[in-house]
């Protein structure tokens, strides 16, 4: 009896090796490069521009963070204090992020190479956040007022700080922006579209999609649309056009859309929490990224990193080349590895 056992699982070995060498095998579409740390165990790559330099936060000592920048010819640059929140970057090499001030309110700041760091003002309170920056070094974010309200801003070192928030609204935050004015503007009623070009704000066209949504150059939008319970598309609007569904999600757990200006999305599956079986904790279900490419349609970003059982991989930006970075986290401690992922020309037709 234990012979045959022996000889079926030798068997089912063997027809599943057949089964994995008759399977036709996706080809390869990027390499894979793991970036440097400052020295802590968490480092997040927030943003890439199109000259392929990298912005984000890293661990410099327990629970501290410093802002870097990251190319293949200087390496990794240390350029001070940072909160762990949104870090953004442009094609000029300008980055916007916040700190902390010396009395331990955040604010907002841009930095660039001739510059250095110059702290934004507020809108009279003391807090203020960057979210976004584009490529005229136009930054837009969340600023308190002298009622400690929060107000949608628009920063630029011509006209200063401007509140973009309508009377009929009490509170907003300016998420994404891109060259030609165009702002995202979240409120009371969900996100809508704002254009700096028609000056003072009153009003704003609402986006019927929904989630952290990103704007880009030829004014499309990304996000997600409702398509019924636990369901979810992938979506893109325009205001001078109708609705786009890129794809179905078919969980209660949509993660984050992003989007570059030649069409490409970038979108993720969010993980299902590990179940407890007699006294066990089974490592949640990893998350899920793809790719929408206008010519090859979905792609499967998982495999190209490895990750463990508890860890998962997350992808926070794209450039215009295709470019993508992200990380690996783990989902039991504080770690983060930050990787790139470049696409290899001969497999795009490039």
């Amino acid at each position: 009896m234990k012979r045959s056992r022996i000889l079926i699982g030798l068997l089912c070995l063997v027809l599943l090796g057949v089964v994995v060498t008759l399977r036709p095998q996706e080809p390869e579409f990027y390499t894979v490069t793991e970036l440097p740390t400052l020295g802590g165990a968490f480092t997040l790559p927030c943003a890439i521009n199109d000259q392929g330099q990298v912005a984000g936060f890293s661990e410099v000592a327990k629970g501290t963070y410093h802002l870097f920048l990251w190319d293949r010819d200087k390496g990794m640059q240390d350029l001070g204090p940072v909160l762990n929140d949104r870090v953004c970057l442009n094609n000029a090499g300008q980055v916007a992020g916040t700190m902390q001030d010396p009395n331990g309110h955040a604010r907002a700041f841009i930095w660039d190479a001739d510059n250095g760091r110059r702290v934004l003002p507020t809108l009279g309170g003391e807090t203020a956040r960057a979210h976004a920056i584009n490529n005229l070094g136009q930054v837009v974010g969340e600023a308190e007022t002298g009622g400690g309200i929060r107000h949608a801003f628009l920063w630029d070192s011509a006209s200063g700080l401007r509140d973009l928030t309508p009377a009929t609204i009490a509170e907003t935050r300016a998420w994404s922006i891109n060259d030609a004015g165009q702002i995202i503007v979240f409120g009371g009623g969900g996100p809508g579209l704002v254009d700096i070009s028609e000056g003072v704000v009153s009003a704003s066209r609402s986006i019927p999609v929904r989630g952290l949504i990103e704007i880009n150059s030829d004014g499309y939008v990304a996000g997600l649309s409702s398509a019924g319970p636990r369901t979810f598309d992938i979506a893109l609007w325009h205001p001078d056009a109708s609705l786009k569904k890129i794809v179905q999600l078919n969980t209660g757990r949509p993660g984050s859309v992003n989007m570059n200006d030649v069409g490409q999305v970038v979108f993720s599956e969010g993980p299902r929490p590990g179940r407890k079986l007699f006294g066990y904790r089974f490592p949640p279900t990893a998350s899920k990224n793809y790719l929408h490419d206008p010519n090859l349609g979905q792609l499967s970003l998982d495999g190209y990193v490895a990750t463990g059982s508890w860890e998962d991989l997350w992808l926070t930006d794209l450039n215009n080349h295709g470019c993508l970075v992200g990380a690996v986290q783990s989902t039991k401690e504080s770690s983060s590895i930050g990787v790139l992922l470049e696409p290899i020309p001969d497999r795009w037709g490039k």
